[in-house]
């Protein structure tokens, strides 16, 4: 369960993220942040590219630099956008093979500009998600 305190600290890294999105194609800027089991915040945001399937949205864009920074196990994601949106299902399932390294069930923040947000989890918003049997091994080695 998150505390209110990292409810706030998450939604205020997603939304100091959101300005730096590079939205060539849409204009329509998106921020995004991940909390760590052991406490540490990264940001992302939305990154386009003139070629159509090469960008990266935010979500993922934050879970790589927490990977960047060698931290493994999400304790929880936020998304900011102008309004309430819930993250892609290929977010969701990028955000899978995070869970399956520590089996935890990983909060989802869902946020609009403003701050008024609600709380959900990866499990309630992708509950068969793929989850790996050959690479588990693989996976479960990144525990920190």
């Amino acid at each position: 369960m998150l505390t209110k305190d990292e409810i706030s600290t998450l939604i205020k890294v997603a939304t100091e993220s959101r300005p730096k999105s590079f939205t060539v194609r849409s204009k329509h800027k998106i921020g995004a942040s991940v909390l760590t089991v052991d406490g540490e915040y990264f940001g992302g945001c939305l990154i386009e590219s003139v070629i159509t399937g090469l960008g990266v949205c935010a979500e993922r864009s934050a879970i790589d630099h927490a990977v960047i920074h060698g931290k493994y196990q999400i304790k929880a994601i936020c998304v900011v956008d102008f309004k309430q949106v819930h993250p892609c299902g290929a977010c969701l399932q990028y955000l899978t093979q995070f869970y399956q390294i520590s089996n935890k069930d990983i909060d989802v923040v869902i946020s609009d500009i403003h701050g008024v947000h609600k709380i959900t989890s990866l499990k309630q918003l992708l509950p068969h998600g793929y989850v790996t049997k050959k690479h588990l091994v693989y996976l479960k080695r990144y525990q920190g």
